[in-house]
C-alpha cells in the first residue's frame, strides 16, 4: 500500500519533527519532573516522520504499540523494572526509526536524490535523541550518573539531549560529564556510532547517488 502522504521529500517531515524537538527541548528545564507532554511530543513528530518515510501501516502501528507501552511503563513511579522494560520499548522504537529512514535512503526506487540526502540527516539527528534515551540506564543505576559541573547537579532531560549532541559529534566541551562506568561506556558508543555513521551510511548513500549518476 502506498503512502498517503503525496509529498515529495518525505524525510523532510522527520527533520521537522526532529528540529521542532531540538528547539523547545531548551524549554524543558522549567517542567515538572511528572510532565508527560514532551514524551508525547517525542511520539508524535516521530509517529509522523516515520510513517512519511516507511509508508505503511503496518509499520506505524509496530511504532506506536511500542512508544505508547514505553510510556505507560515509565508513567509507573518507583518500579525500576518499568523504568527498565520502557527503556527497551523506546529503544525499539528507534529501531523501527532507523529501519524507516534505511528503507528510504536504499530499498525505494522512486526517491530523489535530494531526499536520500535528507533522509540520511535525518539519520545523524535520530543518533541524539536514540543516545538521549538510552543514557537512561546509567541514570537508572546511579541517578547523577552524568553531572553538570557548572551547577554541580545531575543532568535535566534537556541538558542530556544537548550533551549526547556534543558527544555524537565529536566536540566534546567538557561542562557535562559521564561519573560511572555505565555512562562512561554509554558516551563511548555515543561517539563511536557518530563517527561510524559518517564513515559508513553517508558513504554508502554518497556512493549510491554516484553510481546512479554515472549510469
Amino acid at each position: 500500500m502506498k503512502s498517503p502522504f503525496t509529498i515529495k521529500l518525505q524525510a523532510g517531515v522527520l527533520i521537522a519533527g526532529e528540529l521542532i524537538l531540538l528547539v523547545t527541548s531548551a524549554l524543558w528545564e522549567d517542567l515538572d519532573s511528572s510532565a508527560q507532554w514532551p514524551i508525547w511530543l517525542y511520539i508524535i513528530l516521530f509517529a509522523t516522520g516515520g510513517y512519511a518515510l516507511a509508508g505503511n501501516r503496518r509499520w506505524l502501528t509496530t511504532y506506536l504499540c511500542a512508544s505508547l507501552s514505553a510510556l505507560l511503563l515509565a508513567s509507573i513511579e518507583g518500579s525500576k523494572i518499568c523504568n527498565i522494560i520502557s527503556t527497551a520499548c523506546f529503544a525499539v522504537a528507534f529501531v523501527l526509526l532507523f529501519q524507516a529512514v534505511i528503507g528510504h535512503c536504499f530499498s525505494k526506487k522512486d526517491v530523489s536524490q535530494a531526499d536520500r540526502i535528507l533522509g540520511g540527516i535525518a539519520g545523524y539527528l535520530l543518533l541524539g535523541f536514540f543516545w538521549a534515551s538510552q543514557s537512561n540506564w546509567a541514570v537508572m543505576l546511579t541517578p547523577d550518573a552524568f553531572l553538570n559541573l557548572r551547577t554541580e547537579q545531575p543532568t535535566s532531560h534537556s541538558e542530556q539531549i544537548y550533551y549526547c549532541y556534543v558527544t555524537l559529534t565529536g566536540l566534546g566541551y567538557g561542562d557535562i560529564v559521564p561519573t560511572t562506568a555505565v555512562a562512561r561506556i554509554t558516551a563511548v558508543f555515543n561517539c563511536l556510532s557518530g563517527v561510524l555513521y559518517l564513515a559508513v551510511f553517508i558513504s554508502a548513500l554518497v556512493g549510491r547517488l554516484s553510481k546512479k549518476h554515472r549510469a
